[in-house]
């Protein structure tokens, strides 16, 4: 008999969790809904925090790139002698500024537009600006900076700094234009 209503004493506490547990009020369906709703609306705010960082990053390279262009002016174009592509002892000065830019701000990418006089042929001109770009490309990423933020075009004779007729104008067509 004891063993009976031990049992049924058993019973009765499991019936009444049971019904205590169906029974809730108003107020605790929506207390115990409320983490349910906190963790659905969670990955939305993180989807806003990553989005912010985004446009963060993006004001940011903004900066960078503007710090850059301001800087370029201290930098300058970098000029090559008569039909060649040696880098010369400023050349070299020059480039050494400019990795250190690139190096400081690693979100910016740089085109090296290779340019030259007016006198040879379109081909040879167009072949001539390509290695004098790469020819700074090259030692830019002898200094470190990595090749995937540098990229070369040449433009041979057809975006020329200068028009007039002279050695003195042909020379600053003779030139490495950096673009950010």
């Amino acid at each position: 008999m004891k063993k009976a209503i031990v049992v049924l004493a058993a019973l009765g506490f499991i019936a009444a969790g049971c019904s205590h547990a169906v029974k809730q009020s108003p107020e605790q369906v929506s207390q115990a809904a409320a983490p349910k709703t906190a963790v659905k609306k969670a990955p939305e705010q993180k989807k806003l925090n990553e989005a912010g960082q985004q446009n963060v990053s993006a004001q940011e390279n903004q900066g960078a790139k503007a710090a850059l262009v301001k800087e370029e002016h201290k930098i300058g174009d970098i000029h090559f002698a008569f039909d060649k592509y040696a880098l010369d002892k400023n050349a070299k000065a020059k480039l050494h500024e400019l990795s250190d830019l690139l190096l400081k701000n690693g979100n910016v990418k740089v085109l090296i537009e290779g340019r030259c006089d007016e006198r040879g042929t379109e081909e040879y001109n167009l072949a001539l600006g390509d290695k004098r770009a790469n020819a700074a490309k090259s030692y830019l990423m002898a200094l470190g900076v990595p090749a995937s933020r540098l990229s070369t075009v040449s433009y041979g004779k057809d975006k020329p700094l200068c028009t007039e007729h002279t050695e003195k104008c042909w020379a600053k067509n003779r030139s490495d234009h950096f673009s950010y």
